[in-house]
């Protein structure tokens, strides 16, 4: 198969395969959160929406790419983030976005049906990683961006940081099921930044402890 030109330029989807495939994944998205994972087939989705299997197998060749799809789907870019370079403010802004996106009945009912159907199987877990990992993406770029810049401890791994910070956000919501308040927001930020941030010559002598 001869590789196509990088010059060539990007062919247009065709609106109707555009339809197709949103109808698709709107239909996907539901029966993950309605019925579980299993429900997520060519078979049942045809049989949801009333497009054909051969067109969905067309475009989603196995039940595991459509599920991934599907969640994908819920993880458009949060348009409403926009950083300031300063830590502690950006910080708190990609919190209280997250805030927002799990107070939104599709998405928080998205994110409660992975948590309780990942131990059922092992491609659940993955899609409940992609899933996490999807909505702290703004955090995870605004802390590598900061140890890049040197506002933030080098040893400091991006994935143990957002962990620090989402941690105290996702004990509230899921397991209490209570309101995250502005409060907790202030205070988690708080917290890993006094712990976190780089020493400068005059903060005085604290020197970092590099993790064990």
């Amino acid at each position: 198969m001869s590789e196509k030109s990088p010059d060539r330029p990007a062919v247009a989807e065709n609106p109707r395969t555009t339809r197709v495939r949103r109808i698709v994944l709107e239909a996907a998205t539901e029966l993950l959160i309605e019925e579980g994972h299993s429900a997520v087939t060519p078979h049942q989705v045809s049989k949801t929406t009333g497009i054909a299997r051969s067109t969905i197998y067309r475009h989603w060749p196995d039940p595991d790419s459509l599920l991934i799809d599907a969640i994908d789907s819920m993880l458009t870019p949060d348009h409403t983030l926009s950083t300031v370079g300063n830590l502690s403010i950006d910080l708190t802004t990609a919190l209280q976005g997250l805030r927002r996106r799990l107070n939104k009945r599709p998405f928080r009912r998205m994110f409660a049906a992975l948590l309780d159907q990942a131990t059922s199987s092992p491609k659940l877990i993955t899609a409940q990683r992609r899933f996490v990992s999807g909505v702290t993406a703004p955090l995870r770029s605004i802390i590598t961006e900061a140890i890049d810049d040197d506002r933030l401890e080098q040893f400091l791994k991006p994935d143990d940081a957002v962990t620090q910070l989402v941690g105290p956000i996702f004990h509230k919501h899921v397991m209490m099921h209570a309101r995250i308040s502005d409060d907790l927001i202030a205070d988690t930020v708080q917290a890993f930044v006094e712990q976190n941030q780089k020493s400068r010559p005059a903060d005085g002598p604290r020197q970092p402890t590099p993790p064990v």
